[in-house]
This record gives C-alpha cells, sequence and structure tokens, in this order.
C-alpha cells in the first residue's frame, strides 16, 4: 500500500509545483504587463503636458534651460571621451584583419557606418542612462519620499507637467545633439588611430568617409538617439514616481530604473534596426 502511494504522492507534487511555477510566471507576467501599460500612460501624458506646459511657456523655459545644460552641456565631455575610443577601437579590431586582405584604405568606411549606424547613438544613450536617468530617478524619488509631490497635487499643480515634461524635452533637443559630438569625436578618433597605426592620411579618411556615409545613415542614428532619448526619461521618470520605502527604496528603484532603461533601449536599438535594414538602408 505504501510502495503504490508514493508514487502518487510524487505525481501531484510535482503537478503542484508546476501550478505554483506557472502561477508566478503568469502574476510576474501581468506586472510587467501592469508596469508597461502605466508607463505608455505617463508617457501620453506627459506629451499632452509638453504641448500644453504648466504655468504656460514662460514658466517652462525657466525650468528647460537647466535641464538642457544637465543633459546635454555636463554629459558632452564623457560622451567626448568614449566616442574617441570607440572610434581607436574599431580601427585597431578592423585594422589587421582588412590589411591581411589588402583592403587596409576601406578602414575608414567601416569606421563612419558603424558609428552613425551603431555605436553612436546606443553608447551615447547607455551613458546618458548612467549618467542622466539615474539623477530623474533619484530627484523624482527624493521628492516622492520627502512628499513634495503630495504637495504639489495639493496646490493644483500636476506633478507630470511641472516635473517630467520639461526633463522629456531637455532629452529629446540634446540626445541628438550629444549624438552628432559622438559622430564627429569618433571619427576624430578613428582618423587618429588609422594615421598613426596603419598611415592612412586624413585626406583618404575623409574622402573614404564621405564615398560610405549617406544621409540615410545619419538620420537613422538621430532617429535611434530621440527615440532612446525618450524611453530614458520615461522609464527613469516613472520608478522615480513610483518611489517608496525611504533611502532603500530609493536606492532599489534607482537600480532598478537604470537596468530596465539599458534593457529596453537595446531591444528597442535591435528592432529599429531591422526596420532600418529592411525597409530605409537598402535604398540609400
Amino acid at each position: 500500500m505504501t510502495t503504490s502511494a508514493a508514487p502518487g504522492r510524487k505525481f501531484f507534487g510535482l503537478v503542484s509545483a508546476v501550478g505554483r511555477f506557472g502561477f508566478q510566471k503568469l502574476r510576474y507576467g501581468r506586472s510587467i504587463a501592469g508596469q508597461i501599460g502605466s508607463m505608455w500612460d505617463l508617457l501620453r501624458r506627459t506629451v499632452w503636458f509638453c504641448v500644453r506646459p504648466v504655468g504656460g511657456f514662460r514658466k517652462l523655459k525657466r525650468q528647460l534651460f537647466p535641464l538642457m545644460s544637465n543633459v546635454g552641456v555636463r554629459s558632452w565631455p564623457i560622451v567626448s571621451l568614449v566616442s574617441m575610443l570607440i572610434g581607436l577601437i574599431l580601427v585597431l579590431q578592423t585594422g589587421h584583419v582588412m590589411k591581411r586582405y589588402g583592403q587596409i584604405q576601406e578602414v575608414p568606411g567601416l569606421v563612419a557606418l558603424s558609428m552613425c549606424r551603431e555605436l553612436g547613438p546606443l553608447m551615447t544613450c547607455i551613458l546618458l542612462t548612467a549618467r542622466v536617468g539615474a539623477s530623474f530617478t533619484a530627484v523624482l524619488g527624493s521628492m516622492k519620499i520627502n512628499e513634495e509631490v503630495l504637495a504639489l497635487e495639493t496646490m493644483a499643480i500636476n506633478p507630470i507637467g511641472y516635473l517630467v515634461s520639461p526633463r522629456l524635452l531637455s532629452m529629446v533637443f540634446m540626445v541628438p545633439c550629444l549624438t552628432v559630438f559622438s559622430y564627429l569625436v569618433g571619427l576624430i578618433g578613428g582618423a587618429i588611430a588609422s594615421y598613426l597605426v596603419y598611415d592612412i592620411s586624413g585626406a583618404v579618411f575623409v574622402e573614404k568617409t564621405v564615398f560610405y556615409l549617406s544621409m540615410t545613415d545619419v538620420v537613422s542614428g538621430l532617429g535611434k538617439s530621440l527615440v532612446f532619448g525618450v524611453l530614458i526619461t520615461i522609464v527613469c521618470c516613472y520608478y522615480g514616481l513610483k518611489t517608496e520605502g525611504g533611502s532603500m527604496g530609493l536606492g532599489r528603484n534607482t537600480m532598478v530604473a537604470v537596468v530596465t532603461a539599458i534593457v529596453v533601449i537595446v531591444a528597442a536599438d535591435m528592432l529599429m534596426t531591422a526596420f532600418f535594414t529592411n525597409y530605409l538602408l537598402p535604398y540609400a
């Protein structure tokens, strides 16, 4: 009797474990879907307040310019440093392979296409996620914990229009500008490495860059950076406005916001690359 009951208990135990696992995953999936819906609603309301700003455009301008300085001017040194290093790395990684096949003069084209299509916008926005997105989450989270957001609501000031909309506009204006600087500095780094390592002159580098690069490549990279900037703002502000639990909750939400934003922009980069490759770049 005991022998025949043991397999039954194991079977029902396995079914129970599978059921609990499936229920947990279902609940986790519903949580993710709920967060995506909340972020979409935040984006919709933020865009509305960008068109109809709280307090009028004069008050929005007073908030916008300091944020643009923080996003653009103060981020420029680190973006330039990383972009130049990426240009150097691209030449060093591709040069010895191209030299093996006698095509070393084509290295500038590879650097230009890699920087403008992919690495320029992606690395710029990853750096902005770490520097600017984390600050968005930390500032809004601190305001939420200290009940400053509640105070705005008490004064009949919409927190989304007052706090999130200026941050979205600052990212929309400044991220494409930083991406253009990333293009230029990365190409300068590539030109320096090409001259020092493979004796490719600056004139040849510019000639090959112009030959390979089209305006479609530049515009596709700028379009990516614009979408990435919107995603960074919405994700980081969302986690900032839902912060709870004091300093521990603030640290946890800042970490989650940065990680989530990086994952989201990499996923968006994959989707946009597939779209541009299939529908836009073949005709360039």
